[in-house]
């Protein structure tokens, strides 16, 4: 919670088993939810994610791969129904600072209604 608000992380993730434990430990505490959107992954990205221990992450799983974008808006759903004040989004691959979601700080305390990130540092 950051000022009486809830924030809610979407992390689309197809094929991400390497690196989504790595990007999920990564969020900051001041996020209450997270939504990993699996798109259809062939490989041990859910099992990945299963084993942590953070309750904060619930797994949203597509029966058929249908793209970043349905993922990402199926993780937006969940944070409507849930009346989450604040949704970003953060790619599953570990390639976003996520020292980036502070800037939600912005959106808490003005009006601030849509903020963007670009993928800031590689591996």
């Amino acid at each position: 919670m950051l000022d009486d608000k809830r924030v809610a992380v979407v992390v689309p993730a197809h094929d991400e088993e390497k690196l989504i434990a790595e990007t999920l430990r990564s969020i900051p505490y001041f996020v209450d939810r997270i939504f990993v959107v699996d798109d259809a992954s062939s490989d041990g990205t859910v099992a990945a994610v299963r084993a942590l221990d953070d309750e904060r992450i619930e797994v949203l799983e597509h029966e058929r791969n249908q793209g970043v974008g349905a993922a990402i808006v199926t993780g937006y759903k969940q944070a409507l129904e849930e009346r989450i004040d604040v949704t970003a989004v953060m790619a599953a691959d570990a390639q976003m600072d996520p020292a980036d979601l502070e800037t939600i700080e912005r959106v808490c305390e003005d009006t601030v209604e849509i903020l963007g990130a670009a993928r800031a540092h590689a591996h």
